[in-house]
C-alpha cells in the first residue's frame, strides 16, 4: 500500500515554543531555543494499529483508532505510522479513505491477509511490527494496538482494551467472536501499559486479573459538529418526519438492547412517536422483525457517511442509547456535542459519559426508557437544559485530549 506521506516527517522542525531537532529513531537530542538556552526533547515513533476500519463492521472502536491516530499525527513531536493487513487497492474504507478523513496519516501494510496476520500474532508471536516498518527506514519508539487484534513486537508495547461486553454478555456474541476477544485479551496482558476508555472498563480489567498499576484510563473524545446547511430537514423530509422522534445510532447487535427500547416506544406516552435506527447491521438480531411492532413508526436508515450522521444528531428531538454494556458510548457524546437531550443507561460507561448532562435509566426496564423519553419530549425546559449541559460536557471532550493523554502513556514506557 503506498503512502500518504513518507515516514518520518511527522516530527518537524518549527519555529516558536515547540520547535525542535531530532536526532536519529526518534531520541532526545539536544536543542537551543529562542532565548538562547538548551533543553532535550522527544520526537515519539508510534507505530499504531489502523486494521479496524477495514472489519466488517468498524464500530465505535474504528472510530476511536482513526480519529485519535489523526490526533496525535497533529503533535509535532509524535511521528505515526499506521499499520494494516493486506487488502486490495479498491478496497478502502471510508473511515480512512472518504470525505472528512485524516488527510497526512502513513501506512504500511502486512504481506499477511487479516485473517492470517491476526492468527500469526496470536499464536506464533511474529511476524514482527518492527521487522514490518524496519523495511522503510524507520524503527519504533512505541507499538499501540488500539483495540482488539495486539501485533507482535520487541518495541515496548501499548494495548486498548475498550470493553469486555462479551464476558457479561456472552450470547449477545458469537462462539467465533467470543474466542477471537478472549485471545486478544490475552495477548494485551503482555502489554507494558493497558489504556481504557473508562472506569467501568477499569473496572472490568482488575477483575479481570490485570495489574491496576499498569491500567490508564484516557476517554474518548468527539470530532467537529458542522453539519450541511439545510440536510437535516433534507432528512426529516425524505423520511416523513413531520414531529418530534427519538434516534439511535451504532451498529444493531443485541447488547445494544434494541427490543427494550422498541418496547418502551410502544407504551401509551411514546405510541405515535418515530424512531430512527442509524447504523450498520451488526450480528444476532433480525432489525426487521425486532422493530415490526412500530410499523411504520420505524425508520431503518443503515449505514450513513459522517456528513449524514451529524445531520441526524441535529435533526434529532432526543438521543436513547439504552446499551446493557458500553466501554464507553461514543454515540452519547456524540450526541451531547450537537446539543440533542441524551437518555441513556445506568450502571455501564455511558453513564460516565454523560453525567449529569443526560438522563440514566435501568435499560432493564422499559418503562423507566419511556418514562425519561417521555418526559423530554413533553417538558421543554428539561430538553433545554440537557441540551446545553450536554453542550458544555462534550466541550470539554476533544480528540485532542485523548492524544495527549495517550503520548504521557507513551512517554511512560518508552523513556
Amino acid at each position: 500500500m503506498s503512502y500518504r506521506r513518507e515516514p518520518g516527517t511527522g516530527c518537524r522542525q518549527s519555529y516558536g515554543p515547540r520547535s525542535m531537532v531530532v536526532g536519529p529513531m526518534g531520541r532526545r537530542v539536544p536543542e537551543q531555543g529562542l532565548d538562547g538556552r538548551w533543553s532535550a526533547v522527544t520526537c515519539l515513533r508510534v507505530a499504531f494499529l489502523l486494521e479496524q476500519p477495514w472489519h466488517r463492521v468498524p464500530g465505535g472502536t474504528a472510530v476511536a483508532a482513526v480519529e485519535s491516530a489523526r490526533a496525535l499525527d497533529e503533535h509535532n513531536d509524535v511521528d505515526l505510522l499506521g499499520i494494516t493487513a493486506r487488502h486490495r487497492s479498491t478496497d478502502l474504507p471510508p473511515l480512512l479513505f472518504g470525505p472528512g478523513s485524516p488527510d497526512h496519516l502513513s501506512l504500511v501494510s502486512s504481506v499477511l491477509p487479516r485473517s492470517l496476520l491476526y492468527e500469526a500474532w496470536h499464536l506464533l508471536g511474529r511476524p514482527l511490527v518492527d521487522r514490518l516498518v524496519r523495511r522503510s527506514g524507520w524503527a519504533p519508539d512505541v507499538v499501540h494496538a488500539s483495540g482488539g487484534a495486539v501485533p507482535a513486537t520487541r518495541s515496548p508495547l501499548v494495548a486498548t482494551v475498550h470493553d469486555v461486553a462479551w464476558r457479561h454478555h456472552p450470547g449477545a456474541s458469537t462462539r467465533r467472536g467470543r474466542r477471537l476477544f478472549e485471545g486478544w485479551l490475552s495477548d494485551a496482558r503482555r502489554a507494558d501499559r493497558i489504556v481504557c476508555p473508562s472506569e467501568a472498563t477499569r473496572s472490568d480489567l482488575l477483575e479481570a486479573g490485570f495489574d491496576g498499576d499498569r491500567i490508564r484510563i484516557v476517554p474518548l473524545g468527539v470530532g467537529p459538529t458542522d453539519v450541511e446547511p439545510g440536510l437535516p430537514s433534507q432528512l426529516r423530509a425524505r423520511h416523513g418526519l413531520e414531529g418530534p422522534f427519538v434516534l439511535w445510532v451504532g451498529t444493531l447487535e443485541p447488547r445494544k438492547n434494541l427490543d427494550r427500547l422498541v418496547a418502551a416506544m410502544s407504551t401509551a406516552p411514546l405510541s405515535e412517536v418515530p424512531l430512527v435506527l442509524v447504523g450498520p447491521d451488526g450480528w444476532r438480531i433480525d432489525v426487521a422483525r425486532t422493530v415490526a411492532p412500530l410499523g411504520e413508526r420505524a425508520v431503518v436508515v443503515g449505514s450513513v457517511s459522517e456528513v449524514e450522521k451529524r445531520a441526524w444528531y441535529e435533526a434529532a428531538d432526543v438521543f436513547c442509547l439504552p446499551s446493557l454494556h458500553e466501554g464507553f458510548g461514543l454515540t452519547v457524546l456524540e450526541a451531547m456535542a450537537h446539543g440533542v437531550p441524551v437518555v441513556t443507561s445506568a450502571g455501564t460507561a455511558t453513564e460516565e459519559v454523560a453525567g449529569d448532562a443526560g438522563l440514566t435509566v435501568d435499560p432493564t426496564d422499559k418503562w423507566a426508557i419511556a418514562g425519561a423519553l417521555h418526559a423530554v419530549l413533553d417538558d421543554g425546559k428539561l430538553a433545554a437544559r440537557l441540551a446545553d449541559a450536554g453542550r458544555i460536557r462534550a466541550a470539554s471532550r476533544r480528540w485532542s485530549d485523548t492524544a495527549d493523554g495517550l503520548i504521557a502513556v507513551y512517554r511512560e514506557v518508552a523513556d
